[in-house]
């Protein structure tokens, strides 16, 4: 019994450490900064009336801060793509790494598909957020490799030749119809194509990032993952030495469940705080 606990717990060692810190560092780091960007979004929007309601003017502040941050700031414009650019292309990176990508596709789709039913009650419908993009990217990933039959240098190629097509294609559908976007489409059902898919009626996701150009930047990692990762090891062995980016690299590790949670996680500690001592006696979203 001894010995067989030893070789488990060998192996679980074994496997952690085959794991590229880098990797799980600047997923965690996107990780960290969405969760950020979704905070200050819920108190911009989900609390802001009641908040600013109770006169309090530090609490004024944080809302006016918030705000600001959200409709106006630079930093977020900027930043929030960037982030998902990072996460795509970790996205493809990992799927070069994994031997199951059919099973973390559909788990990736299940896990999409019950955030859309739960945000549909909750008035914010999720129709193609980031996890969706993702799920359709991974098994995409995977149809690609099975057609190649795991030639990971032919997938590569065919990886990077795929995704530098949709990229290029969302640029010149989107310089062509960028004055009128709804000029596309006669209808919003191809939505979850591109932004200039989205159709003459009204259209809202509240999570929104459509395959063009989002795959693209999947599939450009996934060939990065094989040309660069080629012994799946660290590239920067010495700079991890001493562990100093694991307390990014732990939200990395568990990223889809962040994912999945954080928001319901966020809205409901907010909740809690204005009950106890913005609006005593009131959640406000509850």
């Amino acid at each position: 019994m001894n010995i067989s606990l030893r070789k488990k717990s060998d192996s679980l060692e074994q496997k952690s450490s085959q794991r590229i810190w880098e990797l799980d560092f600047l997923r965690g780091v996107c990780v960290l900064l969405m969760v950020f960007d979704h905070f200050m979004f819920d108190i911009a929007e989900l609390f802001n009336k009641e908040w600013i309601a109770t006169g309090k003017e530090n609490v004024i502040l944080i809302v006016r801060l918030a705000k600001e941050y959200i409709d106006n700031s630079v930093l977020r414009s900027t930043t929030q793509h960037i982030v998902v650019w990072i996460f795509a292309i970790l996205c493809g990176i990992s799927c070069s790494f994994s031997r199951s990508n059919l099973k973390r596709g559909i788990q990736a789709t299940i896990i999409a598909g019950i955030i859309t039913i739960v945000s549909f009650y909750m008035d914010t419908a999720i129709k193609f957020g980031i996890l969706h993009m993702f799920a359709f990217s991974i098994l995409l990933w995977w149809f690609i490799d099975t057609v190649c039959r795991h030639n990971k240098m032919f997938t590569a190629g065919i990886c990077m030749f795929v995704g530098i097509m949709i990229i290029t294609m969302n640029e010149g559908f989107m310089a062509t119809y960028r004055d009128n976007m709804q000029a596309f489409a006669s209808d919003n059902s191809l939505y979850f194509i591109g932004d200039f898919m989205k159709g003459q009626k009204g259209f809202f996701s509240g999570d929104y990032y459509p395959i063009f150009p989002n795959t693209g930047y999947m599939l450009i990692g996934a060939a990065l993952g094989v040309i660069v990762y080629p012994k799946k090891k660290s590239l920067l062995p010495l700079l991890g030495k001493y562990d100093w980016y694991k307390p990014f690299a732990f939200w990395g590790k568990i990223a889809i469940w962040v994912y999945a949670l954080h928001q319901v996680v966020v809205v409901v500690i907010l909740a809690i705080i204005s009950f106890l001592f913005i609006t005593p006696g009131n959640f406000v979203v509850i």
